[in-house]
């Protein structure tokens, strides 16, 4: 709200809005409420005694009011009418930012972008905002000229509806009402106005007219020394002294704390927050709760954040539930439409937003922007040229096309990694896909996918893993998981085509590729559906080699009994191919899944038999004896030789150092404070644990991480430390959760024992039955470390509790869900 005084023209205005307020059936107190406003200000609006509100309290009222289209535009003109109407003054007209358009929404989040634009604004004269269709340039543009303190305001000049750049000075002119006049130019006029204005010029929408609203702005601000433009364009104009500014997506919060957000912490992020804005607009009974928070952090995340992406989202919570507005994502070009039908047409769909890009690309630049569609993770350049670069077409320079869409707002660019990464939003590559089918290369283009998927892993494993005892081919996989883990979504789907396109043999090997690093941090769930549909499919006599590469990856992520039988398929597999190093790999794993059911004896005899191999077939200076080694020493401390498995750990950790394998070598660490632990020295143990959680952590390996963690609450509980040990297992439950559900098990049993300590034997009763009913399920058997933290739980709750109440309470537990139990635990 602005002056004090009472304007001519604002009484209309004032009545108008005590008419909707009551019949609305809201006092000036309810009204300023609901608005988020003074009720002084709501008192002297209505009684003319203040002009019109800015837009944004407009916006603020409208919505508190619940108005209908028709209402909102009458609302609008009314207090256009009763804002001053003052003749021009100066050069340039005085109140320039009121001859800015009005908005009847309100301008929601981008406070940080505010500053900066409104930064780079006071210090270079020419600003242009960039940013894909629909991020908001236009409305941040607005707010950055609304706050403009120059002393002749700001003017807006909108170029979109152009269809001729020779129109371009013509439109200035006419927002600053100067005329052509016979024998002068009309660039002359404009110069003439503008030459000693301090006046901040919008441009608005300029790609389509790019080139003329470069020289034109060019121009002017040579000629105009206190003149200032400031543009929005989906590409930057090029002209000397330009300031570009990418505008962001709206914050969303990450995935992996989406599905526990709660309503209190949604307020932080600009994307919730608009959403919940326009939702209450269409259904004022719309709030945001604990409960539905995380499905509106879903939405807004798989929309990217885009403004115009949210609002038409919003605008269907009258019609539609959260639930049902997600799953109609899928199609969302037909959910994302239906926008103000006072809006332009390419403002009034998402699909007519790309449209506008799109139709102003070069050919070439399109066929690229349709196979770019493949990658749901985004992609290197060399991994663009092996899939958008057919020999068929005309040569294309793959970093000047990738540059050229960056520049156009199409692509987006990470530049934190070891090599660029370039992604299109997820909107856009629906749009993209689309056009890829309507030109019949989808196929094409995801069987070459597919193919650049699977030789990368492939490139990588090699480069990192040698296979025989030559030290020059050694490798450090310190870098493994980074260099992967952006791919894991393009093997997603390059695998769910292959498995739908009845390509077996490439959806198994992408699977067997990209299952270690899948398991590392997101957990075992997606791989195992993978090789069990492969395995489904594969004839394992015309393959033998794949279907054993399978059955040896299946083991990698399954327990116990599981292990064993999937290890022993992959082996008898084996018997017909010639690959010693792949059947070492299968014999450690049958070791671990025998020691894991506790049928040590056998386990011993499958790591000497790899142990054998080895060096017959010349693997002994590779990571699959070293790993050997290791389970050796695993079995003789099960055995209580700790001397023995002390010397082979040893003998293990240096081999792997030598090889530079960190994530091995923060495993072996891991086994070597479990023997600390078992040979009863608990202190040396947690400071291994320790050490091991902080280098995983420092490798971004979580798995590991969590184990460490896990091990630590272990020992913690051992030293007596109750409060430690609640930490450390809260910490591997939480990065566990969901994903790993053998350390999620290991981890809530160390919070079941440490509630039982603290008094909540009931919950500790609960967890314990559903742990116990976690390994009767995988056929597994606690390792010691396991079992000593279980005998802590037991003899708490046999202090605490009678028999029959502590197997009552464990049979409660024992029907829980794993997401039940771990929200059980964390509570503790």
């Amino acid at each position: 709200m602005e002056n004090e005084a009472r304007a001519p023209g604002a009484l209309a205005f004032g009545a108008l809005l005590r008419h909707h307020r009551l019949a609305a059936g809201l006092s000036q107190e309810a009204l300023a409420e609901r608005a988020r406003l003074s009720v002084d200000g709501v008192s002297a609006l209505e009684r003319g005694h203040r002009r019109t509100p800015q837009r944004e309290t407009l916006a603020l009222l409208s919505n508190a009011l619940a108005l209908g289209d028709e209402q909102r535009r009458a609302f609008v003109d009314a207090a256009a009418r009763s804002r001053p109407q003052g003749g021009a003054t100066g050069t340039a007209g005085a109140s320039g930012s009121s001859h800015l358009p009005l908005s009847i929404t309100s301008f929601v989040g981008r406070k940080r972008e505010l500053d900066e634009i409104a930064a780079l604004v006071r210090e270079h004269r020419l600003v242009t905002l960039t940013g894909e269709g629909g991020i908001g340039k236009t409305r941040t543009a607005l707010q950055v000229a609304s706050a403009y303190s120059g002393m002749d305001g700001a003017r807006f000049v909108g170029l979109a509806p152009l269809g001729d750049p020779g129109l371009v000075l013509a439109a200035i002119a006419s927002s600053l009402a100067v005329r052509e006049v016979p024998g002068r130019p009309l660039l002359d006029r404009l110069i003439e106005r503008l030459r000693n204005a301090s006046l901040l010029l919008v441009l608005d929408n300029c790609e389509h007219v790019a080139a003329q609203a470069a020289r034109t702005a060019e121009e002017l601000l040579a000629a105009c020394p206190r003149l200032r433009v400031l543009a929005t364009s989906r590409e930057p104009l090029r002209v000397a002294g330009e300031q570009t500014y990418r505008l962001p997506s709206l914050s969303t919060p990450q995935a992996s704390r989406s599905h526990q957000l709660r309503a209190s912490e949604a307020a932080e992020y600009g994307a919730i927050e608009l959403f919940v804005d326009r939702a209450r607009a269409v259904e004022h009974r719309f709030a945001l709760t604990d409960e539905n928070a995380p499905l509106v952090a879903g939405l807004c995340r798989r929309l990217d954040g885009i403004p115009l992406a949210i609002e038409l989202a919003a605008a269907r919570a009258n019609l539609l539930s959260l639930k049902a507005l997600d799953e109609m994502l899928d199609d969302r070009f037909r959910l994302l439409s239906g926008g103000e039908r006072t809006a332009l047409p390419r403002q009034q769909t998402m699909r007519s937003a790309i449209d506008w890009s799109y139709d102003l690309l070069p050919s070439t630049e399109q066929r690229v922007f349709e196979r770019l569609s493949a990658f749901a993770g985004g992609c290197t350049l060399a991994t663009a040229i092996a899939v958008c670069a057919s020999p068929d077409d005309a040569p294309v320079d793959m970093l000047d096309v990738l540059s050229s869409l960056l520049d156009k707002s199409l692509l987006t660019a990470d530049l934190e990694g070891s090599e660029p990464r370039y992604r299109l939003l997820e909107s856009f590559r629906q749009y993209a896909r689309e056009k890829l089918v309507a030109r019949s290369e989808a196929e094409t283009i995801a069987r070459r996918h597919a193919l650049a998927c699977l030789d990368l892993a492939e490139r990588l494993e090699r480069a990192y893993d040698p296979r025989t005892d030559d030290a020059s081919r050694t490798g450090s996989t310190q870098t493994w998981p980074g260099d992967i883990e952006p791919e894991l979504e393009n093997a997603r789907a390059a695998i769910d085509w292959a498995l739908g396109a009845g390509e077996v043999a490439i959806a198994t090997r992408l699977a067997c590729a990209y299952t270690r690093t899948w398991r590392m941090n997101r957990g075992d769930a997606q791989p195992r559906r993978w090789l069990e549909a492969a395995l489904e499919r594969i004839d394992a006599a015309a393959e033998p080699s794949v279907a054993a590469q399978a059955w040896g990856t299946l083991s990698t992520i399954s327990f116990g009994t599981q292990k064993v039988d999937a290890a022993r398929r992959a082996l008898e597999l084996f018997e017909h191919c010639d690959e010693p190093y792949a059947k070492v790999g299968c014999l450690y794993q049958l070791s671990a899944g025998l020691l894991h059911a506790g049928r040590v004896a056998e386990a011993q005899e499958a790591t000497e038999t790899a142990l054998q191999i080895s060096k017959e077939r010349g693997l002994r200076g590779t990571r699959r004896y070293a790993g050997a080694l290791g389970m050796r020493g695993s079995i003789a401390a099960r055995f209580g030789r700790v001397d023995d498995a002390r010397q082979f750990y040893t003998q293990a950790l240096s081999l792997m150092t030598a090889l530079g394998d960190t994530l091995e070598a923060t495993v072996l660490r891991h086994n070597m404070a479990e023997l600390e632990f078992s040979a009863g020295n608990p202190e040396r143990a947690l400071e291994y644990a320790e050490a091991a959680a902080l280098a995983a952590n420092r490798v971004r390996v979580k798995r590991l991480e969590i184990t460490a963690r896990a091990n630590a609450a272990a020992y913690q509980l051992t030293l007596g430390n109750v409060d430690g040990a609640r930490s450390a297992a809260a910490q591997a439950l939480a990065l566990a959760r969901g994903a790993h559900s053998m350390d999620a098990a290991i981890a809530t049993q160390h919070l079941a024992a440490v509630a039982a300590l603290r008094g909540e034997s009931r919950r500790g009763a609960r967890l314990r039955g559903y742990v116990d009913a976690w390994y009767r399920s995988e056929g597994c058997e606690r390792d010691l470390t396991e079992r000593r933290t279980y005998d802590i739980l037991v003899t708490a709750l046999r202090e605490r509790l009678k028999e029959d109440e502590i197997e009552a309470f464990a049979a409660e537990g024992a029907t829980l869900s794993e997401e039940q139990a771990a929200l059980e635990a964390l509570t503790v």
